[in-house]
């Protein structure tokens, strides 16, 4: 039986029809969404804001960053060209998702950014409750001197419930714990209710690349999100908690903080 020969070049007419074919797809746009690291904030720097009815003895100055961590989302609204989720795939620091799975049917960007706002106010508030709470738990005979309605969070271009977990942490070091942090460089994801529960957060890789690239060298998650992670950043120590006092405890003492690690 004579093989069929292989052709060792395609026709002309062809290799233009595939060429035309591959430039199309790279300008078309796709129905993808795109997550990528965003920015982080230090939330010890002037992200929070505390009324001046609270005793000026009673805020430290702690050393050392605490950053809350962020993802870029493409808009609902815009279908990113073919180019740019190739770029996003080679990179391998961004994650590419069918836009169905990332927003809902008929949202729009000025639907998901109301949305985003309205979940970042209700996450300041539950983490203002939280840091309250666990703070009482912790002295239960001092004074609070400080009510929910004298704090105030300042960040930009972030929407969404992630920052919670370092909302709480952050207050807890300013208005009580400064040697929480003690001149680290801490990065902390995670939402959290009035009762401390740490619940989990989406593009939890990216936002470990985001820390890594911040200068961090230690990460507070959600532990459901362990399963998730496929980051290898050796150069981060994860911490990863159920609720606010473990994150608290696993930053106070170093021997916690090696037993709340992912599972193997």
């Amino acid at each position: 039986m004579t093989p069929h020969p292989i052709p060792k070049y395609l026709s002309k007419p062809s290799l233009l029809f595939l060429s035309l074919v591959f430039l199309f797809a790279l300008i078309a746009p796709m129905p993808f969404a795109i997550i990528s690291p965003g920015p982080v904030t230090n939330l010890l720097g002037k992200s929070i804001k505390i009324s001046g009815d609270v005793n000026s003895d009673q805020i430290s100055s702690p050393t050392g960053k605490l950053y809350s961590l962020s993802v870029y989302v493409s808009n609902p609204d815009t279908r990113p060209p073919g180019i740019m989720i190739l770029e996003a795939w080679i990179n391998g620091e961004s994650v590419v998702l069918p836009s169905e799975v990332v927003y809902e049917e008929g949202e729009t960007t000025k639907s998901a950014n109301a949305q985003g706002k309205k979940e970042m106010l209700k996450s300041e508030e539950a983490a203002a409750i939280a840091a309250a709470n666990f703070l009482k738990s912790m002295q239960p005979d001092k004074p609070l001197n400080w009510k929910v309605s004298d704090i105030k969070f300042v960040m930009k271009r972030v929407g969404g419930p992630s920052a919670g977990l370092a909302f709480s942490l952050a207050l807890i070091s300013k208005l009580s714990n400064p040697e929480l942090i003690s001149g680290r460089s801490i990065a902390v994801t995670g939402s959290i209710n009035e009762n401390g529960r740490v619940g989990s957060i989406g593009g939890i890789d990216q936002k470990l690349v985001a820390a890594r690239d911040a200068g961090a060298t230690i990460a507070v998650i959600p532990k459901a999100n362990c399963q998730d992670i496929t980051f290898a950043g050796n150069e981060l120590q994860v911490i990863a908690v159920n609720n606010l006092s473990e994150a608290f405890h696993g930053l106070i003492d170093p021997k916690i903080a090696q037993s709340l690690k992912c599972p193997a």
